[in-house]
Parts: C-alpha cells; structure tokens; sequence
C-alpha cells in the first residue's frame, strides 16, 4: 500500500514545537531538573548583596537602612565627651543672711576731765545694777564689770575712786546714777579705778 505525503501543515509545526515527552521516552537527569532552582535561590542572594554593596561605596543611599539607624550609626561613632555641670564650675553666691544689728546706742555728748575708759566695777547690793550700768553705758563709760555686793546689802549707795585724778569721773558718775556719796579710798577699789556699790 503506497504512504500518502501530505504537504506540511500548521499543524505539524505545532507538533514539533511541543516538549512534551511520551509515556516510553526517557526521562532527564535529575540534576537537570533541580539545578534551575537551586541557581536561583543562591544566585538571588548573591546579586542583592552585591548591588547593595555597590550602591553604598559609591556614596548612594542605602536604601535598605532607615534615616533613622543611620543617625544612630553616626552618633555612635562620635566620641563621647562627659558632660560638665555649668552650674558646678560657676556657683551662684549664696546670699549672706543678713546680720540683724541692734541699733548704736546714743550716747551723751563727753565731759572734759571725766575718764570714759576708767575700769569702772559695778557692784549689785539690792536689784538696781541693771538700770545703774545702762545709764553709765549711756554716759559712754565703755570698761564696765557687774557683780554681786558680797555682804549685808549696804545703807546706801556709793561710790569710791583710788586716784585724786578720777575725782571729777567720779563726780559725773554720781550726777549720772543720782548717788549723793563719793569718796577717794584706793583700798576699796582693789584692782578697778572706781568701785560703784548700788542698792
């Protein structure tokens, strides 16, 4: 029987332009099958990494790092410097409490001839020590001791200079306590110039 030729048609351009294997026909290597994706997932990588490296020594952006991990990139490269209290370095003055002064006593204008750096010892023979040694203060007498009068509280008050020359001091001293008695006796007096005895 004589095979019929048919003239090539689209057909058979598509049959041969097929890949698909038979049932019978012999199948590829495995390695041939897995070897596309294995190029792929290493490949991948690879090229990505490269790009990124290329990109960033060329001076271009990295586009995988934040604007936000870069500033903290570059903070902690800077170096640190510890940080100095100015407030340290320059204290504010404290403000000095103010001294509460009492106020200068006035005192009366001198007398010439009276002694006012006399060593004048007060002594208390009935409670008027404390009025007698402001008004001699007062005076201006500025060498004043107080005490106690040892003994029976006396008569009277008086007033006893050890030196001729304290006479008109202790004139002005009897005018200043209102004492009516004076007298000169250096044995009285003991160390002071003059001893003053109230009541």
């Amino acid at each position: 029987m004589a095979v019929v030729q048919y003239p090539p048609d689209e057909f058979d351009e598509l049959a041969d332009a097929r890949r698909l294997r038979g049932t019978h026909r012999q199948r590829r290597h495995w390695l041939l099958t897995i070897a596309p994706i294995l190029a792929a997932i290493v490949l991948a990588p690879l090229a990505g990494w490269g790009i990124v490296e290329i990109m960033s020594q060329d001076g271009v952006a990295n586009p995988f790092i934040t604007q936000d991990a870069e500033e903290s990139a570059v903070e902690s490269e800077e170096p640190t410097t510890p940080a100095t209290d100015e407030a340290s370095s320059d204290p504010e003055p404290t403000p000095e409490p103010e001294e509460s002064e009492e106020p200068e006593r006035e005192t009366d204008p001198p007398i010439p001839g009276v002694d006012y750096g006399a060593r004048i010892d007060l002594l208390d023979g009935g409670g008027a020590a404390e009025a007698a040694e402001s008004a001699l203060v007062t005076a201006g007498f500025t060498a004043i001791t107080s005490g106690g009068f040892e003994g029976a509280n006396p008569a009277q008050s008086a007033i006893f200079f050890a030196t001729p020359d304290l006479y008109t001091t202790a004139q002005n001293i009897a005018r200043t306590l209102n004492i009516d008695y004076w007298a000169e006796n250096a044995a009285m007096t003991g160390g002071a110039d003059i001893l003053i005895i109230v009541r």
